[in-house]
Parts: C-alpha cells; sequence; structure tokens
C-alpha cells in the first residue's frame, strides 16, 4: 500500500512537470505570436505610410488610366505629323478615334474617314504651316493651355460625378463633348450629325460609368476601394470591365495589394525623404548672407 502511495504520487509529480512544460511552451508561443502581429502591423504600417507619402508627389498624369494615357501620348505625335507647335483639344479628340481604347468601342459607328478629315480640317484650320519639319521633329511638344485645363475638368468631373478618381477616356471624351467653350464640344456635333444621337452616345457613357462604380462600391469593401481604383491606372479599362464580370476584381485586387505592399516595404523612404530635404534646401536657399558682422 505504501509502495502504491509513492508510485502515484511520483506519477503526479510527472504530470505536473509536463504541465509546466505544457504551460510554459503556450506561453512561449502566445510571446511569439504576440511578436510577430507586431512585426506585421509595423510592416503594414510602414507599407501605408510609404504608399500615401508617393502618392501625395503624384500630378492628375499618374491617374490616368492606361488607356488615357496612350491617348494624350498619341496627341504629341499627331502634334509632331501635323507640325502643330502643341497638343490641342482637336488631337485629343483625333487620338480617341485612332487608338485601340474602351472609348473608341463607344465611337465605332462614327469612326469613318470622314470624321478623320474633319478633325484634320480642325486641326489644320488653326496653324499656319511650318515649313521647318526637321526642327519641329526634334522639338518637345507640351499640351496647350487648353488641354491642361481640360485634364483638370477632367478629373474634377470623375470626382464630383462619379465619385472615380482614375481620368478613364470615357471621362476624358465626355469632358470633350460636353464643354461648350472646348473647340471640341460643336465638332463632335457635327460628327455625330445630329443632337438625338449625341444625347445617346452621352447616355451610353454615363450610363456604363455608374454601372462600373456602383459595382465596385457593391463587390469591393471600403478599405480596399483604394486598392481597387490603384489596380485601375496599371490595367486597360476592358481588363477592369472583364474582372467585374467575371466577379474575380475582389481577388485580383487582394493580389494586386499583397505585390504593393511588398514592393513599397523594400523602399527605404528615410533615404527617398532625406535626399528630397536636401535638393530643396539647395533650391530654396538662394538667399545670401553677409560674411561682414
Amino acid at each position: 500500500m505504501i509502495n502504491s502511495f509513492f508510485s502515484s504520487r511520483k506519477l503526479s509529480r510527472l504530470n505536473n512537470s509536463s504541465r509546466f512544460r505544457l504551460f510554459s511552451t503556450l506561453e512561449l508561443n502566445g510571446s511569439n505570436l504576440e511578436k510577430q502581429i507586431q512585426i506585421e502591423k509595423r510592416k503594414r504600417n510602414q507599407g501605408y505610410f510609404a504608399l500615401d507619402y508617393l502618392l501625395d508627389r503624384t500630378t492628375y498624369f499618374d491617374f490616368f488610366s492606361p488607356d488615357t494615357f496612350e491617348i494624350a501620348k498619341a496627341s504629341t505625335y499627331f502634334a509632331l505629323y501635323f507640325k502643330v507647335p502643341q497638343v490641342t483639344p482637336e488631337l485629343l479628340l483625333y487620338s480617341c478615334f485612332y487608338k485601340d481604347s474602351s472609348i473608341s468601342n463607344f465611337l465605332k459607328p462614327y469612326s469613318t474617314l470622314e470624321t478623320k478629315e474633319k478633325i484634320e480640317k480642325g486641326i489644320l484650320g488653326k496653324i499656319s504651316e511650318n515649313k521647318n519639319s526637321s526642327e519641329n521633329e526634334k522639338r518637345v511638344v507640351e499640351f496647350s493651355r487648353q488641354v491642361n485645363q481640360i485634364f483638370l475638368k477632367t478629373a474634377e468631373l470623375g470626382l464630383n460625378r462619379f465619385k472615380n478618381p482614375v481620368i478613364t477616356s470615357e471621362i476624358l471624351f465626355l469632358t470633350l463633348m460636353e464643354e461648350s467653350s472646348y473647340p471640341t464640344y460643336k465638332l463632335i456635333k457635327k460628327i455625330i450629325g445630329n443632337e438625338a444621337d449625341w444625347y445617346v452616345l452621352r447616355y451610353q457613357l454615363i450610363k456604363h460609368l455608374h454601372s462600373q462604380e456602383s459595382n465596385v462600391r457593391s463587390e469591393i469593401s471600403k478599405n480596399q476601394q483604394y486598392f481597387a481604383y490603384l489596380l485601375k491606372t496599371q490595367i486597360t479599362e476592358t481588363e477592369f470591365d472583364k474582372l467585374l464580370e467575371t466577379k474575380s476584381l475582389d481577388r485580383a485586387i487582394l493580389m494586386f495589394r499583397n505585390i504593393l505592399i511588398s514592393e513599397s516595404l523594400k523602399m527605404n523612404v528615410s533615404n527617398v525623404i532625406l535626399k528630397e530635404i536636401k535638393k530643396s534646401i539647395k533650391i530654396t536657399n538662394t538667399r545670401k548672407y553677409s560674411s561682414e558682422l
């Protein structure tokens, strides 16, 4: 009986030591888990800080969709081709009919040789002949004041009317066709032919934009919409529409978000800020102090 008592006590001591090791292991794992969570939170905050810093340094060109960017780029090539000193609103309109983009699908019924000739007359009618073509090809083409105003108007239209920070080709074309102060307003009406068709085209564009935006807001959580718009600046508008149609936009955003944050973590933001501070001091510190006291 005494032996059985001691054997039971020995067994209980083993059980107690096992419990101690178990709970100490759990505590260690718990502390390691907390450390990992803290590290992940720091990484996330660092990634968001890097993204916010980079976004503060952007212009409206950075929020062009790839389609809009290609249209703007093509307009500079057409300016060289037509020997125009600057990119005009007519050249933007001309590029909308030439470049394969989302807006070109809506413009197919009007994309004829006659249409392009009408726009060419509008372009050539505003300029004098430039005989020195060799110099013209070498120069850097700039956007005219009117075109820069159009870009700003387009950004305002997207934000205020469609709640969309990305400047798409459809919003750009809407600005060209709705703003009566620009020469493209009358030119588009002349191309379409009658007022009824003009309103039909306008309705189709607005309907598509509202439908796209409502799908983004209904399918994507508010926290992820930030990355949805960033994704929209990286893929074509047709590709974005396909993601909406196949109900795979949320997965694409999640993948894009992971790539974006991992890439932003590789960037040393402190060094970038330090370089910009030094550059700012070098540029702005123009005041000269007298060495004589």
